[in-house]
């Protein structure tokens, strides 16, 4: 379950979206105003899976494409975005490549460090692999040179010749790499000589072969001409710039006295054809990819499946997806956009954002929210209406889609949410905690149809398991999953019960959930190893959730980050001083002092990645004690040391860095001496409009997808064009 981040949460007009609008019929579902709405007509959508467009940035280096059918690969036949529809991905009919099963890897001709040349291809796949180990992605790419194989090893690409000559720099300081490549690696780049044009690639080929036969760098380019018929030319060099490009011009000139060399125009569009050598270590094929180097700075490929398949995406986990692939240069990067039915995308949202368990009313109410922003956000970034990323909605390809996300899909045609102003921003998050946010406790903006409701959101922390916070003799604690621990009947002297492992290696943990990014094993027991349980917890889930402990220092480097005045001690001190009518915070202090993020919502940043701000703070140092007399003391980790007197022998000082609790209500606590954070909440997201639990759980109490949608967003109508 995933959500849409939007920074601004207006109600503008959607008749700046462009032509092709229609206005909506009656409304449909219970009784509210009824609207009319100027609502965009989209028959395609385009999503960038990689793109960077100053809203929006994902990028790779290269993009790895296959399909069970095969490929076809053409220019696009159209700018992207134009008219209401956007785009066609189809090709022009000049065939850059018809591939079968194998790999197409595409990149744009840019500066790149060549690394080696070798006649070897063992040795070549043997660098390009100490490259990978290194974590530097490395191609190799046969060619022919003076009738013999050649194989270059080479890492890019690079947005300029300082950014590639820094990256030589680089990897010439790595171990078995440097001393391997000096005096050979150098930086190249994408500027070339036309050697000729010609109608037919063979003849482009043998003209590239004789020169190559001299030595040179020579690749077949095909052009995307204005014209039907292809056009295929020979570019010679690969220059970092300008004065490079002269050089290599005298040099082809002494060596061909009669060639004519004529210099390749910017704004021209072409795809330089490679074979690139498969380097993964169980692999003894040449040539097993085809590398497509796009030129020119309006390049736009459109890449198609055989019939009835789809194109995956390796850099993308491997992802299938319908439709097409466009890959352009779009501020200097490559971008790739999928463009496929609208129908179609809406649902891989429904099946990335949900669970086919789902009741289909909670599907069909996410195919609304979901069709509703879609529509919305018009040509949202240049060259596509949406990402595929939760900064948008999640769209996970063909591999995402079940067949209740398309009843979903179908069963709402053409329906959207629209109050007085046009279509709403639907905005939905995974779990709103039991209460929906105002909008003013997210962004700070008031915006009429976000208002804060009471949702049900418990379903999901329903069936998960409980962990034990622990301590062993050493005084190491953390939480196991009590799966892992068994009760040995004995406790000790304060009542507490023993435990012991149930098996070798288990995992204890800072907070009660698995994630060996964000919360690492901080230790592991075997059999037969013992420990008290003082505490225990559901683990951590999108309603209910422990993050922390954070230590003070390490937190006090974000928390300075929205301050007026930087902490220059310890931290000693989070306050929560204002909460919004959901009860999410709005408003903090660090040692007294105010904290100014850029909003509210922002908080769960400042803290780490919070899951929302619908929580509370215990802090680890500090706690109260009730002595003799009622005298009330608190204490913190700045404070001397409490002396605890005990049942039998003297009293004496805590001096260690725990100190276990028993407060009035019989539950113990753990203190440190120094001081440390943990954050308890509810709900995972913004909190703003649907929450997606809560869609389940009133479809489960007999809500239709009208009545559910109008829960959570105020005063709409649900209209269809």
């Amino acid at each position: 379950m995933k959500r849409i981040v939007s920074k601004w949460l207006t109600a503008a007009c959607l008749t700046a979206l462009g032509a092709g609008v229609g206005i909506a019929a009656a409304a449909l579902g219970p009784a509210h105003a009824v609207y009319a709405a100027a609502v965009p007509k989209l028959d395609m959508v385009r999503v960038g899976l990689f793109m960077d467009t100053g809203k929006y940035s994902a990028n790779t280096p290269a993009v790895t494409l296959f399909s069970g059918k095969g490929l076809d690969i053409g220019f696009s036949k159209a700018a992207a975005g134009t008219g209401a529809n956007g785009a066609g991905n189809g090709g022009d009919g000049t065939v850059l490549a018809s591939v079968d099963k194998s790999n197409v890897r595409a990149s744009l001709d840019a500066h790149r460090v060549l690394l080696w040349e070798t006649s070897d291809a063992a040795q070549a796949k043997a660098l390009a692999q100490k490259l990978g180990d290194a974590n530097t992605e490395a191609a190799v790419l046969q060619r022919m040179k003076q009738g013999k194989a050649a194989y270059q090893v080479s890492v890019g690409p690079y947005a300029s010749k300082e950014a590639a000559a820094a990256a030589l720099t680089k990897l010439l300081a790595l171990p078995e790499v440097g001393s391997a490549v000096k005096g050979f690696a150098s930086v190249t780049g994408p500027l070339h000589w036309n050697a000729g044009v010609y109608a037919a690639e063979a003849q482009a080929q043998q003209q590239a072969s004789a020169i190559a036969q001299a030595g040179f760098d020579a690749d077949v380019a095909v052009l995307d001409v204005a014209a039907g018929a292809p056009a295929y030319a020979v570019l010679v060099a690969a220059a970092a710039d300008a004065a490079e490009l002269n050089t290599a011009k005298q040099q082809l000139s002494a060596a061909f006295p009669g060639l004519a060399l004529q210099p390749v125009d910017p704004a021209a569009s072409y795809v330089l054809k490679r074979a690139e050598l498969d380097a993964s270590p169980d692999s003894q094929a040449a040539g097993a990819l085809q590398r497509l180097l796009l030129g020119g700075m309006g390049i736009k490929v459109a890449v198609s499946p055989k019939p009835a398949e789809t194109v995956n995406v390796l850099e993308r986990a491997e992802r299938a997806y319908r439709g097409g692939l466009e890959l352009s240069r779009l501020n200097g990067k490559l971008a790739v956009v999928n463009e496929l039915p609208v129908d179609q995308y809406l649902a891989s949202v429904v099946g990335s954002e949900l669970n086919k368990e789902w009741p289909l009313e909670a599907l069909k109410a996410q195919a609304v929210a979901a069709r509703t922003y879609m529509l919305r956000q018009g040509l949202k970034y240049q060259i596509a209406h949406v990402s595929d990323s939760t900064i948008d909605q999640v769209y996970k390809g063909a591999g995402a889609e079940f067949a209740e996300a398309q009843t979903a899909v179908s069963a709402t045609q053409g329906e959207v949410l629209a109050n007085a102003s046009g279509l709403i921003d639907p905005l939905f998050s995974s779990n709103a905690g039991g209460k929906t946010a105002e909008s003013t406790e997210i962004w700070g903006n008031k915006v009429s149809y976000l208002k804060s409701v009471e949702t049900p959101d418990e379903g999901a922390e329903k069936g998960k398991a409980v962990w034990y916070r622990i301590v062993l003799p050493n005084g190491n604690a953390g939480y196991i999953h009590s799966s892992y621990a068994k009760d040995t009947g004995q406790k000790n002297a304060a009542d507490l019960p023993y435990y012991e492992s149930n098996a070798t290696g288990v995992s204890v943990r800072t907070a009660p959930f698995v994630d060996n990014a964000t919360n690492p094993a901080l230790f592991k027991v075997d059999i037969g190893d013992r420990f008290v349980v003082f505490d225990q917890a559901v683990e951590s889930n999108a309603y209910s959730w422990l993050r922390g402990p954070f230590e003070g220092d390490k937190l006090k480097e974000k928390v300075n980050t929205v301050l007026a005045q930087p902490i220059t001690g310890a931290l000693e001190r989070l306050e929560i001083s204002a909460r919004g009518t959901s009860g999410r915070v709005t408003e903090m202090k660090a040692n007294g002092q105010a904290l100014k993020p850029a909003n509210p919502d922002a908080l769960r940043t400042v803290f780490n990645g919070l899951p929302s701000t619908r929580f509370e703070i215990e802090e680890t140092g500090s706690y109260t004690i009730l002595g003799a007399n009622n005298n009330v003391r608190k204490q913190s980790a700045a404070s001397p040391n409490v002396v605890i007197a005990s049942g039998s022998g003297p009293a004496k000082e805590a001096a260690g860095p725990q100190l276990f609790i028993m407060g009035g209500s019989n539950r113990v606590s753990m203190k440190d001496r120094s001081t440390r954070f943990i954050f308890k909440g509810n709900g995972s997201g913004h909190g703003l409009g649907m929450s997606q639990w809560g869609a389940k759980g009133y479809a489960e109490l007999g809500y239709d997808y009208k009545k559910i949608l109008q829960t959570y967003y105020d005063g709409v109508s649900i209209i269809k064009e």
